[in-house]
């Protein structure tokens, strides 16, 4: 698991080109809670878990009211009932995003591109994946967000929902709540 993190981290700052003088660079994590839906109908229970994260943000005009978010980062969706029946879906996400300052607050809106990296399916305590019941290797939620910046940290809350059916007409969504220090 420390290796997959540590993975991400690296490769996070490698694929955003986080040069010495860059504007904006940082990390981001904190606590996640994913559901799945079909049809509005939630199934299961919420799978709690956490988040990390690179990211980098670049100003766009003068200024600093408007920017362009984007990052990677190491996540989990799906559904629990309890530790014998839930389905874990491990992803790395590409989250873009345009913020809105107004002074310490700031607005977020934006997409996250989602690849699955691996899933874990259990049913009464027994592995029930299948190649008829795996779940897509590609989800694009959308999400909004409001967060706090003092300094160099900042404090915020972003809300996902998927648009593409991942498996039998199941979308995921997820609350993050967490925290983030900018260099």
């Amino acid at each position: 698991m420390k290796v997959i993190v540590l993975s991400v981290l690296v490769l996070g700052f490698v694929l955003l080109g986080l040069e010495a003088n860059a504007q904006g660079i940082g990390i981001r994590a904190g606590f996640q809670s994913a559901t799945t839906n079909n049809n509005g109908n939630q199934i299961g229970g919420s799978l709690d878990h956490f988040y990390l994260g690179a990211f980098k943000n670049r100003h766009l005009g003068a200024g600093d009211l408007l920017t362009l978010h984007t990052g990677l980062e190491y996540m989990q969706n799906g559904h629990s009932t309890n530790d014998d029946n839930f389905r874990r879906m491990i992803y790395l996400s590409v989250p873009v995003g345009i913020r809105l300052k107004l002074g310490p607050v700031f607005v977020q809106g934006g997409v996250n591109g989602n690849i699955k990296l691996s899933e874990n399916y259990q049913v009464n305590g027994s592995d029930a994946l299948n190649d008829g019941n795996k779940t897509n290797t590609f989800d694009l939620p959308a999400h909004i967000g409001l967060g706090l910046k003092l300094l160099i940290f900042e404090i915020e809350a972003r809300y996902h929902q998927g648009f593409i059916d991942v498996n039998n007409g199941n979308k995921n969504s997820y609350l993050q709540i967490g925290a983030a220090i900018e260099f």
